[in-house]
C-alpha cells in the first residue's frame, strides 16, 4: 500500500507546475448508467485517483494557488443513512483525511458555493480541469461541459486542460508504486500457473477465463487489469479477442493476453502455451522468433531510447526471421503478420495514457528511469491458425531495464515441463 505521503509529494509536484492565481479543480466521476436504473461498475477517474488515494464517487479535489499561498480541499459525499442501505457506506471526513493528507476535507454540498465565490472574487485568472474525455460530474454534464459554463460565466478567466500536467507524473513510477505492480504480476503468474495445471484440448476458452478470474478473486478478491483475453487456435490471431467462446483444438496454441490489479496497478502479461503439452515443429519455429524478439527488445531497453525505436527494432528481428524460417517472401511482408506496436506505458491504466497530442507524440518521447512499460512481440499467421504473443513488465533504468515479470515462465523447455506435470 502507497502511503500518504506519497500522495502529498505528488500533489505538490502538481502545485509547483501551475500558474500563480489559478484554481484546479479535478473530479472522481460518477457512475454511468447502463440500462434503466442499473450502472456500470463505478471505476474513479485515474488522475484523481493518483493525487488522493480516495475512490468514491462524485468526489472532487480544489487546489487554489494565490499569491504564493497553496491551499488543498477535498470535498465528499455527505453520509446518508438511507442511501447507505442499498449502496454501502460512505467515508466519513476524518477517514478522508486520513487516506490522502488533505486537512480540509468537507461536504459535496459546499463545493459550489466555494467555487463561485472564489471566482467571483476576480482573485483567480486561471481554471485548470481534467478534461479526459467522458468524464461526468453528473449524469449529464462532464468536465467539457463545464469548462463551455465556466468560460460563459466568467469571461475573464481562461479554462486550461491540466491533462498533460499529471500524465508526466504518472509516467515515472516511484518506489511504492514498482512494489503495486511486483504484487500484481505475482498474482497474475499464479493465475497461470493454474492455468496451466488443467491445460488440454477439449476445453472451452471461457472455461480457462473463468478459472483465472476466479483464482485472482481467491486470492484476495483481485480484480483483472482488462477484459482477459484467452484465444485459442485461429482466434489468437485477433489481437483483442474476448469472446472466448470456442472449444480448444487438439493442436491449438493458446494465448493468454490477462493481468491481475494490486491496489489499482495493473500487470500486463500475454503468455501461449500448446494445448496438448508440447509444441509442434512449425509453432516452436514462430514461439522461438517471438520469444528472441521479446529477448532482444528487453536487451534494448532503457533511458533515453524511444518506443518507436523500439518498435522499428522489432519488426526488423521479426522479418529476419520469418524471411530465415520460410514464412515470409520479403521483409515488407512482415506488416501482414505483426500489425500492433510493441510497448505502451502502463500503470493505474493497463494502457497508461498518452498525452492529448495523441499516440504517435508519446511514442516518439524518449523513456526515463521509472518508466513502466510493456514488451509484446507478437506473430499471427492466420491461414496457419498460429497466433503468438509474449508479453513482459519492464521498468525502465538508466542503462537498461528489469524485467519485473521474468518469473513468469516462457522457454519452450519450461512450459512443456510444467504441462508435462498436469
Amino acid at each position: 500500500m502507497i502511503k500518504v505521503e506519497e500522495f502529498i509529494l505528488r500533489r505538490s509536484r502538481l502545485i509547483e507546475s501551475l500558474e500563480d492565481n489559478s484554481i484546479l479543480l479535478v473530479f472522481a466521476g460518477n457512475p454511468k448508467i447502463s440500462s434503466a436504473d442499473e450502472y456500470y461498475e463505478f471505476i474513479t477517474n485515474r488522475n484523481f485517483l493518483y493525487l488522493t488515494n480516495i475512490y468514491q464517487e462524485n468526489s472532487v479535489l480544489m487546489i487554489k494557488k494565490n499569491e504564493g499561498y497553496v491551499s488543498e480541499s477535498l470535498f465528499i459525499h455527505e453520509k446518508d443513512e438511507r442511501i447507505e442501505k442499498w449502496i454501502g457506506k460512505r467515508l466519513t471526513i476524518e477517514e478522508a483525511k486520513n487516506l490522502s493528507g488533505i486537512e480540509n476535507v468537507y461536504l459535496l454540498n459546499q463545493f459550489e458555493p466555494e467555487l463561485y465565490s472564489s471566482l467571483d472574487s476576480k482573485a483567480y485568472k486561471i481554471v485548470y480541469l481534467d478534461l479526459s474525455e467522458e468524464l461526468k460530474i453528473k449524469n449529464e454534464v462532464s468536465t467539457r461541459k463545464f469548462k463551455e459554463y465556466l468560460v460563459s460565466k466568467y469571461k475573464k478567466i481562461d479554462v486550461i486542460d491540466v491533462f498533460n500536467k499529471i500524465i508526466p507524473l504518472r509516467m515515472v513510477k516511484s518506489e511504492g508504486e514498482i512494489e503495486e505492480f511486483k504484487e500484481a504480476i505475482k498474482k497474475t503468474d499464479i493465475g497461470l500457473k493454474a492455468v496451466m495445471k488443467v491445460l488440454k484440448p477439449g476445453l472451452y476458452e471461457y472455461q480457462l477465463q473463468a478459472l483465472f478470474e476466479y483464482t485472482l478473486r481467491d486470492i484476495d478478491n483481485s480484480h483483472v487489469s482488462f477484459p482477459t483475453i484467452t484465444s485459442s487456435g485461429v482466434n489468437a490471431t485477433c489481437l483483442h479477442y474476448v469472446e472466448a467462446k470456442d472449444k480448444v483444438g487438439e493442436n491449438d496454441l493458446v494465448l493468454f493476453d490477462l493481468g491481475s490489479q494490486h491496489n489499482s496497478y495493473c500487470a500486463d502479461i500475454s503468455r501461449t502455451y500448446p494445448a496438448n503439452g508440447k509444441f509442434n515443429d512449425l509453432q516452436k519455429t514462430i514461439y522461438e522468433i517471438v520469444l528472441g524478439c521479446n529477448k532482444m527488445i528487453e536487451a534494448n531497453a532503457k533511458s533515453g531510447v524511444t518506443i518507436n525505436e523500439l518498435n522499428n527494432m522489432t519488426i526488423e528481428y521479426l522479418a529476419d526471421g520469418c524471411l530465415k524460417a520460410g514464412l515470409i517472401k520479403d521483409k515488407e511482408e512482415i506488416k501482414k503478420y505483426y500489425f500492433h506496436g510493441i510497448s505502451h506505458h502502463i500503470g493505474l491504466d493497463t494502457h497508461d495514457p498518452a498525452y492529448k497530442e495523441g499516440v504517435q507524440a508519446y511514442r516518439d518521447i524518449p523513456l526515463v528511469k521509472g518508466n513502466v512499460i510493456s514488451n509484446e512481440p507478437g506473430l499471427y499467421f492466420e491461414e496457419l491458425k498460429i497466433g503468438v504473443r509474449i508479453e513482459d513488465d519492464l521498468l525502465i533504468q538508466d542503462d537498461g531495464c528489469i524485467n519485473l515479470s521474468k518469473d513468469i515462465i516462457k522457454e519452450v523447455k519450461d512450459i512443456e515441463e510444467a504441462l508435462k506435470r498436469r
